[in-house]
């Protein structure tokens, strides 16, 4: 923003409003939480605070359709410092050939317009005639010190002849002057801003260029909003001081207008130029919206800029309701463009607005400021906590209630959450005005209902047939204990979304299908249940994989959770039978990227929801025994979203899974464990089943949730569903990250893991130990019925212990050892790899394992490690076992091995004989 200095001592200025608040925007976007994981939300964490929670849309929604626009202008908005602000501003007209670049950017380091226009000799007559302009606005600025010294530097004389330059541009024919027409507006809508141009100077007028008025508001240039086309580099153009403009001194209230309504036509202009097709590279249709709102926030001193208004010095309340609600409106046109500046530019106004109620009672007979006021009240204004003030505005003011981060909503019923006293003054104040105007009824209900005020809140939702209408009814008739009438609400909420009213955002849908499936898993519509909340976790999948996000998106866990536990392995495979079908498998191959190209790709085609629900069904079919049914819910082994990712020597290394190639191995062996004839053979088969589901069990066998926690790869405990806990102290023994070489390192043998054993029955006392006491303890509280108690009892692990897959993969290694001879290498190394299974996850078992061992099995040479470094199992070597155990009695005991033989061919004999003669 430009602030060129006067030698008046009365000052009117124009501080970058929206620069500091796309800035405090940008610092507030993202909440990173050092101190551990940010898991997603859960509704069924709490199903009746998620039943009771507020219906609301984000405030970002709201606020950019505050307006409708047919317009479509080019946004342009960056930060100092950024990309976008560094070089010239030519830089973003695209069209230019990089010979006139490179000319103009020559023509910019002139010493003043003169000598650049004369430089541009040659250059297409908009491009020259602009360049020379910018160059003397520049000089206009860096000239602050010689007011009235030199004339051919005082700034105001280098302002009037960069504004004569702007005008020769809109007065050049309109094909001629298009690829600098919106941007020499722009500039002469500034120095009229500025105080450097007047209505008496005959400039900016709506004279030349076709004779169009232009312009549209716009956040203030110093935004990044694409300001300052005249400037060199960013902000080489923004002036040394906030001074005053020059001259001009308007302190009688008509001259005040007159002068606010010829800038505004001016920035008008350039809107009206940039609809005609007109270059705006710069996105200036857009910033001018921003600059025009600037001119109805004058207080008493000059503009109320972003400090003003934040700091409540009290500049904002001499600004007349009129004035404030003329600033809003032309923010919400900038927002309606997507500006990040319109957006927090209406943020701080919503803000100062609700700190006290005198002044939103003076704005909220304007729809568009009554509509922003409910909004920011809803999405941004949080309830007070244990009656702290603070808390209104504190994301972590909720963790100690419910674990998550975010504004505290007193619609959620929790006794220490009250409703926030600026919320509850402006219902108050809403409930006063004829319900006629009332523009955005719906959202009113909303609020009423979020501060108790419910008989206001049936009102207006009865008045509507909106989807935000009918998510409020939902929630009262909830409240009321109506569970039919609630999900029949809820059912309408949904049906009447595809008619895009603008009541609901996406994500919003995607919430009010979620609590859908709340309600009913609360009716013990399981089926249901699981379809509302695959809906509601599809329409919030992201994407690519998101930033700051969960990658799996918002709902995920709710859906793994009805599937795994609650429905049937029939209901679900039934469900996705009818329902999910397989995604198709992106064509590309990898081996032609690098590390870089592989995970940006990655990146940009995450596994859906679809996938991961039929990955789960795949698991669960192959827990049940139905493994030849589950290959086909297993990705294709080609399929590249499914990669292992491991580094090594400081690379990313991507292997494919090929989690069905497995399936069928893991199949295969066992099958050949149970049909084979020869017990060696089974017992080959049973301990290449071991290594498959020890290596590959996440992938194959494991849950999604507790107690595997597969999806987050086994890295935690909890955070997911219903069990578990943060310190894994329900299974006795530290959860780690589930690797293949995780519990196959280290030394010291099973002998070292008997006092872990001891520790872990010495707590198994306090465990809730039976599928039943689990339910019961993980499925507390409101909106549970017995059967999904039941159902979820049923569906648990067996055996229940972390990483369960591992204890599979030990007791396929004890039965191989059964079928071996106990006095061979084969069965000591096979319980070793049982031992080596478990030892870190279940040292009681590891330690019951090893002393098999002790009792039946040969001294061998890694007896001394024997669950930590165990040698491949020599079943070759089993197989001849008991013929070279009887070769060696024969060496050692000849004589009784001849007399042994004779005596046996005697009774041959005497057998044949005895057996003729019956025959006979």
């Amino acid at each position: 923003m430009h602030n060129p200095v006067s030698p008046s001592p009365n000052k009117r200025t124009r501080r970058p409003l929206g620069l500091a608040l796309l800035l405090a925007g940008l610092a507030g976007g993202t909440l990173v939480i050092a101190c551990g994981p940010d898991f997603p939300p859960q509704l069924l964490d709490d199903r009746g605070g998620t039943l009771g929670a507020t219906p609301t849309n984000s405030f970002t929604y709201e606020v950019s359709h505050l307006v409708s626009s047919k317009d479509k202008f080019h946004v342009q908005e960056g930060y100092y410092g950024s990309p976008a602000s560094q070089g010239t501003p030519d830089d973003a007209d695209k069209a230019l050939s990089t010979d006139v670049a490179a000319r103009l950017k020559a023509v910019r380091q002139a010493a003043n317009g003169d000598a650049a226009y004369a430089a541009g000799a040659g250059l297409p007559p908009a491009l020259r005639l602009y360049t020379a302009g910018a160059v003397d606005y520049r000089l206009s600025h860096a000239a602050a010190d010689d007011v009235g010294k030199d004339a051919d530097k005082d700034p105001n004389v280098v302002a009037k002849r960069a504004a004569r330059r702007f005008q020769a541009v809109l007065d050049l024919p309109a094909q001629d002057g298009a690829a600098r027409a919106v941007w020499a507006a722009y500039m002469l809508a500034e120095l009229k801003a500025q105080g450097y141009v007047t209505a008496d100077d005959g400039l900016g007028d709506d004279a030349g260029h076709g004779g169009g008025a232009a312009g549209t508001p716009s956040s203030s240039t110093a935004a990044g909003a694409g300001g300052n086309p005249a400037g060199v580099a960013g902000a080489a153009e923004e002036p040394a001081s906030n001074r005053s403009p020059s001259g001009h001194l308007l302190t009688e209230q008509a001259a005040e207008n007159a002068w606010r309504e010829d800038v505004a036509r001016a920035y008008e202009r350039v809107r009206q130029l940039a609809r005609t097709g007109a270059d705006d590279s710069q996105g200036l249709a857009v910033a001018s919206y921003g600059q025009q709102a600037l001119l109805y926030l004058q207080g008493g001193d000059g503009t109320c800029g972003n400090d003003e208004i934040n700091g409540q010095t009290g500049c904002a309340d001499t600004i007349s309701p009129a004035a404030m609600k003329r600033a809003i409106h032309l923010y919400a046109e900038q927002a309606a463009q997507g500006s990040q500046s319109g957006l927090q530019s209406l943020r701080t106004l919503a803000d100062w607005a609700l700190g006290n109620p005198v002044r939103a009672s003076s704005l909220i007979d304007d729809p568009i400021a009554q509509r922003l006021l409910v909004t920011y009240a809803l999405a941004r204004l949080g309830d007070i906590v244990d009656g702290k003030a603070d808390s209104a505005t504190d994301v972590f003011a909720i963790e100690g209630i419910n674990g998550q981060h975010g504004m505290a909503d007193a619609g959620v019923g929790d006794t220490r959450i009250t409703p926030n006293p600026a919320l509850t003054a402006l219902t108050a104040a809403l409930a006063t005005l004829d319900p006629a105007r009332l523009d955005s009824a719906d959202r009113v209900a909303a609020l009423a209902y979020r501060v108790g005020r419910y008989d206001l809140a049936a009102r207006l939702a009865a008045r509507m047939q909106t989807p935000l209408a009918w998510w409020v009814r939902a929630k009262l008739a909830t409240r009321q204990g109506d569970a039919a009438a609630a999900a029949q609400a809820y059912a309408h909420a949904v049906q009447a979304f595809p008619q895009n009213d603008g009541s609901l955002e996406s994500s919003s849908l995607a919430r009010l299908q979620g609590e859908q499936g709340v309600l009913s898993l609360a009716r013990g519509q399981y089926v249901d249940a699981l379809d509302q909340l695959y809906q509601a976790a599809t329409a919030a999948q992201p994407g690519s994989l998101p930033e700051d996000g969960p990658v799996m998106g918002d709902y995920w866990n709710d859906v793994a959770y009805v599937a795994e536990r609650v429905l049937t392995t029939d209901e679900l495979r039934d469900y996705v039978n009818a329902h999910v079908p397989a995604t198709p498998v992106p064509a590309v191959d990898m081996k032609t990227m690098d590390a870089t190209a592989q995970s940006n790709w990655l990146y940009q085609h995450p596994v859906t929801v679809a996938d991961r629900l039929r990955q789960l069904l795949a698991r669960r079919l192959m827990r049940d025994g139905q493994r030849q049914q589950a290959l086909a819910y297993f990705p294709p082994d080609d399929d590249a979203r499914f990669m292992n990712v491991t580094w090594a020597d400081g690379q990313m290394v991507m292997t494919p899974t090929r989690a069905r190639q497995a399936a069928a191995a893991y199949d295969a062996a066992l099958n050949e464990a149970r049909d084979a004839w020869r017990d060696v053979t089974r017992a080959r088969a049973w301990y290449r089943a071991a290594l498959i589901a020890r290596r590959q069990g996440m992938d194959l066998l494991g849950y999604e949730q507790d107690p595997d926690y597969a999806v987050y790869d086994g890295g935690y405990t909890y955070g997911a569903g219903r069990g578990g806990t943060e310190d894994g102290s329900w299974q006795g023994a530290a959860a780690g990250q589930d690797q293949a070489a995780g519990a196959d390192a280290g030394q010291g043998g099973a002998t070292a893991s008997a006092d872990a054993g001891q520790n872990a029955g010495a707590g198994a006392a306090t465990r809730v130990d039976t599928p039943a006491k689990r339910a019961a303890r993980d499925l507390a509280g409101p909106y549970v019925t017995d059967e999904e108690r039941r159902r979820y009892a049923a569906s648990e692990a067996k055996p229940y212990a972390r990483f369960h897959y591992r204890e599979v993969a030990a007791d396929h290694a004890v039965e191989a050892a059964e079928l071996l001879p106990p006095r061979s290498q084969a069965y000591a190394a096979t319980l070793c790899r049982a031992t080596r299974f478990i030892i870190d996850d279940d040292a009681g078992r590891a330690r019951a394992i090893y002393m098999q061992y002790v009792k039946n099995g040969a001294a061998v040479p890694f007896g001394a490690t024997f669950g930590r470094n165990c040698p491949d199992p020599d079943f070759d070597g089993a197989a001849r076992f008991r013929y070279v155990q009887a070769w060696r009695v024969i060496e050692r005991h000849p004589a009784e091995t001849a007399g042994a033989g004779i005596a046996a061919l005697a009774a041959l004999t005497a057998a044949l004989y005895w057996r003729r003669r019956a025959q006979a």
